[in-house]
């Protein structure tokens, strides 16, 4: 029924990028409708994927959806276990890249000031330490991570990304890498309402050029928490 349905939104006119959105709409309602249901959009996804019927909206502007995060989430944890789920929770929420979430260490952390030292690209001075401030969730993701080794995600950053490529392949994810939890992490701290100076110290960009190619807003999150944007009753 996914794919005659599916097929139909194709002939339609529909992409398949909006024809992923949908699916991945229709999966969160399922997945609150009750327990039990059985999971039949993620064993569709990668028939539907094969086929051309799902697909990406290009690099630039693809986030994942709340039902691909869950979804991957539940992936590492039942297969690689929780220090990937935090690895990846991690990196969308302080955008960072792979390189520099595999390398902090707890000795980085400054406890008092809930900062973390990064090494990070600089475009004219090549690789620099910065002070990044570490936001409510991240930071209760590090505090929560067991201090048996001096990094506080022990992965090799190859690995996270070739679990990651797995991960979306075996749930029919299309088109989505890793890099693009930069964009999520970026995009959702506009979405908080967070201004850009302060985006800039948490991602590291140096001019708003560069971070305004991670940013990929939400046109509905325009409403969340502005009473200016609410309807009136």
């Amino acid at each position: 029924d996914l794919l005659g349905w599916a097929q139909l939104r194709k002939d339609s006119g529909a992409g398949p990028y909006t024809v992923n959105c949908d699916l991945s709409k229709l999966s969160t309602v399922l997945r609150y409708a009750g327990d039990g249901l059985p999971d039949v959009i993620g064993a569709a996804r990668p028939k539907l994927a094969y086929l051309g019927l799902i697909g990406g909206g290009g690099h630039r502007e693809r986030r994942p959806t709340e039902d691909e995060v869950e979804r991957l989430e539940r992936y590492f944890l039942d297969t690689h276990g929780q220090k990937y789920v935090d690895a990846f929770q991690f990196a969308a929420e302080t955008a960072m890249r792979r390189g520099e979430v595999c390398a902090i260490k707890f000795e980085d952390i400054d406890e008092k000031k809930r900062l973390i030292k990064v090494m990070r690209k600089h475009p004219r001075k090549g690789k620099t330490l910065e002070w990044v401030p570490l936001l409510p969730k991240a930071w209760m993701i590090v505090q929560s991570r067991p201090r048996d080794d001096a990094l506080i995600f022990p992965i090799h950053p190859q690995t996270l990304s070739k679990y990651f490529t797995q991960a979306c392949k075996t749930l029919g994810i299309p088109d989505l890498h890793w890099h693009e939890l930069r964009h999520e992490g970026t995009s959702a701290l506009f979405e908080a309402g967070i201004p850009i100076e302060k985006v800039a110290l948490v991602t590291g960009h140096k001019s708003w050029v560069n971070l305004r190619r991670y940013t990929n807003l939400k046109p509905e999150s325009l409403h969340d928490g502005n009473p200016d944007m609410q309807p009136d009753h």
